[in-house]
């Protein structure tokens, strides 16, 4: 906590109920534009507008949400959902175990247990930058508009998404790896070591993706993890050497091997979704997969979030456990978008611009938001003009 004097504790009466509501203001019209996307993504993948609905009713994350998804169109096993959602959510862990360090007596363990749903990037940002603890009351009035905005984008994005002609809900489905971008790319700017990994995830997540033997047996949720783990481990054991020019020169020599990717391999590689699973017509997974994957999910993102916040108050000391997990949520995300985010619009080109869109946007660090619109833009408008070349 910051150093107070110890008359600025005493008189200090604790957060209310509507500061909470007005601080979750921001954050909740944040997440209903954002979520839009995820419900675009999700009918495009042959989802119920319901169905996406659920999904981000009981889960509440972005990241999560997308890795599941791909894991239910593809049928990959409650064993790679579980697995996903563990390596993919570890930083709701340590959020956890920071928010437990910061909330007063009136945080009851039972009050932990049920308001560690709602633990995420940005209400954790929020709450554990307030001078004083916060308590219960607070901790709860800063929850109830993000998760109202975060199911109700999904459901917009959701039904419009069955609305849309193709061309418009292809180019609003790439905007979750929009986002994903405008998150990594600051960090990576600033941070070599984030750089390395990061385009480690996306290499090695490239071959999974495109190499037939590797594609065949292992899903694509495994090859998600095994990617951000290999990455975020082998940035762990090098981190001291890439503070020097050896780190932009492994940076360079990466990012020389993804434009070979992207020139040579990427624009003749096919993709669908099986059709053993989903019904692309009738818009809706079949129930008997959905649904326990949709348990598995929702549990372990669940327990990855309420454990630490409930048994956890000491921080991680060792470097390297601490650097790890430091660089798992940029490696996860590097994962998911690389070279998913080619396949995104249905239009090689049109995803190919809003990809290098999202990159200068989030290199000039701008807001997720504008960034998820920007991208979303630039696809549209360059698939519009591919189909009246």
């Amino acid at each position: 906590m910051p150093d107070t004097t110890a008359s600025e504790a005493q008189q200090f009466k604790g957060y209310t109920l509507g500061e909470g509501v007005k601080d979750g203001l921001p954050i909740g019209l944040g997440y209903l534009s954002v979520s839009f996307t995820f419900g675009i993504l999700a009918v495009s993948k042959g989802l119920s507008w319901l169905q996406a609905s659920i999904i981000s009713l009981t889960n509440v994350t972005s990241a999560g949400q997308v890795a599941g998804l791909n894991i239910m169109v593809t049928a990959g096993g409650i064993l790679a959902m579980i697995i996903s959602q563990i390596v993919i959510n570890l930083r709701y862990s340590l959020m956890g175990i920071a928010l437990s360090q910061k909330a007063d007596k009136t945080m009851t363990p039972l009050l932990r247990i049920i308001l560690a749903f709602a633990i995420t990037d940005e209400i954790f940002g929020v709450a554990v930058s307030k001078k004083y603890e916060f308590g219960a009351r607070y901790f709860f009035g800063l929850t109830i508009l993000p998760i109202i905005g975060w199911v109700a984008g999904t459901a917009v994005g959701a039904v419009l998404g069955r609305i849309f002609p193709d061309f418009l809900t292809n180019a609003l489905a790439i905007g979750i790896y929009g986002m994903f971008v405008s998150i990594v790319m600051p960090k990576a700017k600033h941070d070599k070591v984030i750089l390395t990994g990061s385009l480690m995830a996306c290499i090695i997540s490239s071959l999974f993706f495109f190499s037939p033997f590797l594609a065949k047996y292992i899903s694509q949720g495994f090859a998600i993890i095994i990617a951000a783990v290999v990455s975020a481990l082998a940035a762990v054991l090098i981190r001291k050497k890439l503070t020097g020019k050896a780190g932009t020169v492994t940076g360079i020599l990466a990012g020389i091997i993804l434009v070979a990717i992207m020139i040579f391999m990427a624009p003749h590689h096919e993709t669908g979704a099986s059709s053993e699973v989903v019904d692309a017509v009738a818009g809706k997974l079949d129930n008997r997969i959905f649904v326990p994957l949709l348990i598995a999910m929702a549990l372990t993102t669940y327990l990855v979030r309420m454990i630490p916040f409930v048994l956890f108050r000491k921080k991680l000391e060792n470097p390297a456990v601490k650097a790890f997990f430091d660089y798992i949520p940029y490696t996860v995300l590097s994962a998911m978008t690389f070279p998913a985010i080619l396949y995104a619009t249905g239009s090689y080109i049109s995803a190919l611009i809003g990809l290098a869109v999202s990159l200068i946007l989030g290199y000039f660090e701008k807001s997720l938001l504008v960034v998820a619109i920007g991208t979303c833009l630039a696809s549209l408008v360059s698939g519009l003009v591919l189909m009246y070349i």
